[in-house]
């Protein structure tokens, strides 16, 4: 365990001073014709080892979309819990810091650039309810749905990578929208879809049309095929069933590779890149 926290603070300490250095700009190769902001949150987790876990997604995630997506500084900001690492570059992520960041993002995001906001932490369903866990008070699905419906990106994805994440899709669903939850609305236990799909974004082994570009749909579909093969190699039950929808019904699917034959999820988030290969 030692040995992984020396490692995130590793990545921490080099994320950081990206983060610390105004001259620190993308990568000019991968540069897009769209701007690109991105909000990433994480909650409670009391689970030391997981939280470590977590930490990590959210460093190598902000390392991505600075260094492979084009993601400029002032655009990307992060939010963490106070027992975070994590902490040693972002806020913390009460619900009142959540919506003063995403109102900022309200007023400076434009009609045609993208919007990321990426939870990984906690959750609980309460009712009909999802309820993030963030220090201090927690919020609704229906909450975040209101404060994101301001921002006027022309394409947002939203990622939700909690217990009964997939209860928070409908509301979150919308004309231009990506929604990713990292289990149904009915698995209640911790997540590891981020260990994986974090990764996947980058990996060679995502690009399986082999264009040199990493669609989310193909890190999506990487990401799936690698949790079966955890799931089975360690003799454990399925816990966890990641779901995209991408055409606006509110209807998710856990198998949106296949949307030539079905006709549903998947063909938006198969146009959605954010980066390149590591050997182009």
């Amino acid at each position: 365990m030692n040995r992984i926290i020396a490692a995130i603070m590793v990545t921490i300490a080099s994320t950081s001073t990206i983060f610390a250095s105004s001259s620190t700009g993308p990568n000019p190769k991968l540069a897009e014709d769209h701007n690109t902001h991105a909000l990433i949150v994480t909650g409670i987790n009391k689970d030391a080892k997981d939280r470590q876990t977590k930490d990590k997604a959210v460093v190598d995630l902000s390392s991505l979309l600075l260094n492979n997506a084009s993601v400029k500084r002032d655009r990307l900001g992060v939010l963490a819990n106070s027992r975070s690492l994590v902490r040693t570059a972002s806020d913390v992520s009460t619900a009142e810091n959540l919506k003063e960041r995403l109102d900022a993002f309200t007023a400076a995001v434009n009609p045609s650039d993208r919007f990321i906001f990426y939870y990984v932490g906690q959750a609980n369903v309460v009712g009909e309810q999802l309820r993030l866990n963030l220090p201090g008070a927690d919020i609704t699905h229906e909450q975040l749905a209101e404060w994101l419906k301001p921002i006027k990106a022309s394409s947002i994805l939203v990622v939700l990578d909690c217990p009964g994440a997939g209860l928070a899709i409908k509301a979150l669903t919308g004309e231009g929208r990506i929604v990713i939850a990292g289990c149904t609305a009915d698995q209640p236990y911790s997540t590891r879809f981020s260990a994986y799909f974090v990764p996947a974004l980058g990996d060679n082994e995502s690009d399986t049309d082999n264009d040199g570009k990493i669609s989310l749909l193909e890190a999506f579909t990487y990401t799936s095929k690698q949790l079966d093969s955890f799931y089975r190699g360690m003799g454990l039950l399925r816990t966890e069933t990641p779901l995209l929808e991408d055409n606006g019904d509110g209807e998710p699917s856990d198998e949106p590779w296949r949307f030539k034959q079905d006709k549903t999820d998947g063909a938006a988030a198969s146009k959605f890149f954010l980066s390149r290969t590591p050997a182009s």
